[in-house]
């Protein structure tokens, strides 16, 4: 196999998403054209190493070659958390301190996603003078939407402003690294925690605005477009249901109702299992006493962390 050129992904995960970290990297390099390398940058959150003995086993090594981060979690000391947010989601912040500065492009992925096309295509788009590639967020559409930035007037956006969701991003690092943007989005979450409400995804937002380029939907679906709701919204009705909804390029379960939680209804969930029965994980499934207690379990590790959180910010 004529191996012609390598692919940088960044991923950030704590031990809880090290099993669907492990399925996101399965399907990516599942749907990988055969002339591309994977280079994999995971931001370590805390993976246990059984667990990451378990993803190396998991993945084609012969294709991917993987490298642990370490994050600098005093760099985030003072931003905010929430009951179900740890401090890893923040963590992407961190991509331009911690990537070797031979890099100046890279691609992040969320850990919730399942990637059903090839990821070189987005690889080759062009950046241009862009800092950022992405879709525009289906359920937040526009900076001015309800759960869009709720201060957006105090900072001059306009209401028409596109509002992007940061699962998927093509990453300029070239120009985040000489014009700050990581250090200007903490700044934002430091000073205005009155108005987060999606994390590090509203800095990037704000500090962003005008600034970034589109990707096709397609490239990032949202659980909301399988509703009603969705297709009403004028802006989307000109997209085909069919390629949105029936063949999406990469599937986001951007909700609380993951795919490896026993109530999960996402009509793309066994997609998911697909995967991740190609994994160490296969045939593992979710129950309804395994995820009461999971959720037990992780209130109190949640409650853990935003201590020590607290303490660090002292």
């Amino acid at each position: 196999m004529r191996i012609s050129s390598s692919i940088a992904v960044v991923l950030a995960a704590d031990d809880r998403y090290a099993m669907p970290l492990t399925v996101t990297i399965c399907s990516l390099l599942a749907n990988l054209s055969q002339d591309y390398q994977l280079t994999i940058f995971i931001i370590d959150g805390g993976i246990k190493q059984a667990n990451k003995r378990k993803l190396f086993q998991s993945i084609n090594s012969n294709r991917c070659q993987v490298n642990w981060l370490k994050p600098q979690p005093e760099k985030l000391k003072k931003v905010k958390l929430s009951g179900r947010i740890p401090i890893a989601a923040y963590y992407r912040l961190l991509i331009p301190d911690l990537l070797p500065a031979e890099f100046d492009k890279v691609i992040y992925l969320d850990c919730d996603l399942i990637i059903l096309e090839d990821l070189a295509k987005v690889w080759n788009l062009e950046l241009d003078n862009h800092y950022i590639l992405a879709a525009q967020d289906t359920t937040v559409p526009y900076i001015s939407s309800p759960d869009g930035l709720a201060n957006y007037k105090q900072l001059g956006i306009s209401e028409q402003a596109k509002y992007f969701n940061s699962g998927v991003l093509a990453i300029n690092l070239k120009k985040w690294r000489e014009d700050n943007i990581a250090d200007q989005a903490i700044k934002y979450v430091e000073e205005n925690k009155q108005y987060i409400r999606w994390w590090d995804q509203d800095a990037l937002n704000a500090v962003l605005v005008g600034k970034w380029g589109e990707l096709d939907l397609r490239w990032n679906q949202m659980p909301n477009v399988y509703g009603d709701s969705f297709w009403q919204d004028p802006y989307f009705k000109h997209y085909h249901y069919d390629d949105l909804v029936s063949h999406p390029y990469i599937i986001h379960f951007a909700t609380q109702l993951k795919p490896w939680r026993f109530e999960c209804q996402h009509p793309a969930k066994d997609t998911f299992f697909y995967y991740l029965d190609q994994t160490l994980w296969s045939g593992w499934r979710p129950t309804y006493w395994g995820t009461f207690w999971w959720d037990r379990w992780q209130k109190l590790v949640r409650g853990t962390e935003k201590l020590k959180h607290f303490i660090r910010g002292i």
